[in-house]
């Protein structure tokens, strides 16, 4: 099961006055064609700041979380530090350029420049789960992306 995959990001995250943006490469922005009327897309982004050979052997951390300690493997976090630095957000969408190829956000967890891989619409049909559950030490985090909004994420991360 040795094989080598090409990935080819399609854009980069960038803040714009003020706003989060996903700023599509001109031969990909056609792609956004039907976008509109979704309230929410799935972006799937490199880790590129902490991307390393060592990074990428990691299986295990040390708990990122406040509530959680002691090791913890790479599947079980959202760490970077992974075999492959895939990250994957959903984000709300505030406006989209077609012609300038700019999906707007109110807000994203993408550093700017970020390199995209793809973007996805968000489907409740297929992307929500209502009867998901987490181990007991983040039973007390939000059940929601609108909910994550106003809670206070400080206090859940090691520094």
């Amino acid at each position: 099961m040795s094989s080598t995959y090409k990935l080819n990001p399609i854009g980069q995250c960038e803040m714009i006055d003020g706003q989060f943006a996903v700023r599509l490469t001109p031969n990909v922005r056609l792609g956004l064609k039907g976008l509109h009327g979704f309230s929410h897309a799935i972006a799937l982004w490199w880790a590129h700041e902490t991307d390393s050979q060592e990074q990428r052997a990691r299986l295990t951390i040390m708990s990122p979380y406040t509530s959680a300690s002691g090791e913890l493997g790479v599947f079980s976090t959202r760490s970077e530090a992974r075999p492959n630095p895939i990250g994957l957000s959903v984000f709300s969408i505030a406006s989209i350029d077609l012609e300038a190829g700019i999906v707007f956000s109110h807000y994203f967890d993408m550093l700017p420049e970020t390199p995209i891989l793809d973007l996805k619409p968000y489907f409740p049909a297929s992307d929500r789960v209502e009867n998901a559950s987490v181990p007991d030490h983040f039973s007390h985090w939000p059940n929601s992306l609108e909910a994550s909004a106003g809670f206070d994420w400080e206090k859940e991360f090691t520094a």
